[in-house]
């Protein structure tokens, strides 16, 4: 063989090999929602498990509506089925990060476990990845100068673009520019971290976020995953 053949069957491969690649990364997440309601039974009981129907029947009402339709009625269902607590309550822990079963098993949750929650739902939707990330900010407390972390998810129609922002402490799903009382941190979803303010990603990589990543891992035992 020859090495213009060769060179020619290599890129040949290497097109192939990128084409999978840009495949995975396209492919939908979905929730396997029996598996889903399993889960919380097996761990948590019946008492909340239609709680996750509730959730399949509330998607399938938002499916066919615009992204902004699907942003405020994903955030009004957790709002209206998950009562708001901290870790410490929940889970007797300073700092955790529920998956979706977890988050219906307790029927409680702070704001990383809203925030997780909603990214799934509106993910399984349809809504681009690429649009949506997970924002850790400073929030004002009162009219008071003091802080605390919290989270939120915002929804980016460009990478640019003034987020719409949903939060488990506020009903309505708003401009962040509107959100006064929040000063971004960084952001991230499941193919990158952002600093505030640049349109590009600064890290490709999400590993030094060891809770995010173990989240992720641990939605896959509950049917929660992207498709091949």
């Amino acid at each position: 063989m020859t090495w213009s053949k060769i060179a020619s069957t290599c890129l040949a491969l290497l097109a192939l090999f990128l084409m999978a690649i840009a495949q995975q990364m396209r492919a939908q997440l979905t929730i396997e929602f029996p598996k889903l309601e399993q889960a919380v039974i097996n761990n948590f009981g019946p008492r909340n498990a239609p709680d996750v129907k509730a959730l399949q029947t509330t998607l399938g009402t938002l499916q066919n509506k615009s992204v902004k339709d699907q942003l405020i009625g994903v955030n009004a269902f957790f709002d209206e089925h998950i009562q708001y607590a901290t870790d410490d309550i929940v889970f007797k822990q300073t700092d955790y990060w529920a998956t979706p079963s977890e988050f219906f098993g307790h029927s409680r949750g702070d704001c990383e476990d809203y925030a997780i929650a909603k990214y799934v739902a509106l993910l399984h939707l349809g809504v681009d990845s690429a649009k949506l990330r997970l924002i850790y900010v400073k929030a004002r407390i009162g009219r008071s100068r003091v802080t605390q972390a919290h989270m939120v998810l915002g929804y980016y129609e460009t990478p640019s673009s003034d987020p719409l922002v949903l939060d488990s402490l506020v009903s309505n799903v708003l401009p962040g520019s509107e959100r006064t009382d929040l000063v971004p941190v960084f952001s991230f979803n499941d193919s990158g971290i952002w600093q505030p303010g640049q349109a590009s990603q600064v890290s490709s990589s999400t590993s030094r976020l060891s809770r995010w990543r173990d989240v992720i891992e641990r939605m896959k035992l509950e049917g929660i995953s992207r498709g091949s």
